[in-house]
């Protein structure tokens, strides 16, 4: 979990006391996967997040245990039940949030082209504003092109010979027989593109489930419906599509 952009999310942080502050990095030590903690790993929480550390460390420590807020043993700290529950409440999906903001952040370093880079943008903007809908279109839009791009600069030749098998009679209708460039994939549906590169060998069954499930769920946003897409429905959407296939694809 990225301690600097959780920290710089939260508003009012810097302004927390000791003990709050110690109690919310012990909790990200735990959801870091860390079963216990030492007064030094508080330390670098501190410098992390480019806050000053309290004086005596070590007795705002010994407070939150006499408080029973933190429980000690002879392998470290950690923290009570109840108090690690009521931070999960509370900060659990503004770290999911973080994460996915920071995921997309990083892509325009990763991705190979401009046009990519502005689906990007587009997607981050969507998502910051809370346009889920619009969102989960950018999203796809990113991941999509990355395939098309991915297949004209690598496997244009398998797409090309598949393409007739996969299917014929849209090919002998087309107005072009074999793709030469990104642009020449809009002669295809997205699903049509996505069955030719699964069956050419292209993307795994893995790739090809995600990106078939993804359309689906851009399908139902772009479209008017009563469906409703929550954030936690987005971050998902969001995290499987760069994950699976705009960062797997290379």
């Amino acid at each position: 979990m990225e301690m600097d952009h959780l920290v710089s999310s939260i508003e009012g942080f810097a302004n927390w006391s000791h003990a709050e502050k110690i109690r919310f990095f012990a909790w990200m030590l735990h959801a870091d996967g860390r079963e216990r903690f030492i007064a030094s790993d508080i330390r670098k929480c501190y410098a992390t997040a480019h806050l000053a550390e309290p004086k005596n460390i070590h007795q705002q420590i010994a407070q939150l245990v006499k408080q029973q807020d933190l429980l000690e043993d002879s392998h470290g700290y950690r923290l009570a039940r109840p108090v690690r529950d009521a931070l999960a409440e509370r900060h659990g999906q503004r770290a999911t949030t973080v994460q996915i903001d920071k995921l997309l952040s990083e892509l325009p370093a990763r991705v190979p082209n401009l046009e990519a880079r502005a689906f990007v943008s587009e997607a981050i903007s969507c998502f910051r504003v809370g346009a889920f809908r619009a969102a989960i279109v950018m999203t796809w839009n990113l991941a999509y092109d990355h395939l098309c791009f991915f297949v004209a600069d690598k496997h244009l030749a398998e797409f090309n010979r598949q393409w007739p098998l996969s299917f014929p009679r849209e090919h002998q209708r087309a107005n072009i027989q074999a793709m030469t460039k990104r642009e020449d994939f809009a002669e295809l549906k997205e699903s049509q593109v996505i069955r030719i590169c699964r069956a050419a060998g292209i993307i795994t069954g893995d790739v090809c489930k995600v990106l078939e499930e993804k359309l689906t769920k851009r399908n139902s946003a772009a479209h008017p419906s009563d469906v409703i897409f929550t954030q936690i429905q987005v971050e998902a959407f969001i995290d499987e599509l760069v994950r699976n296939v705009v960062l797997r694809l290379a």
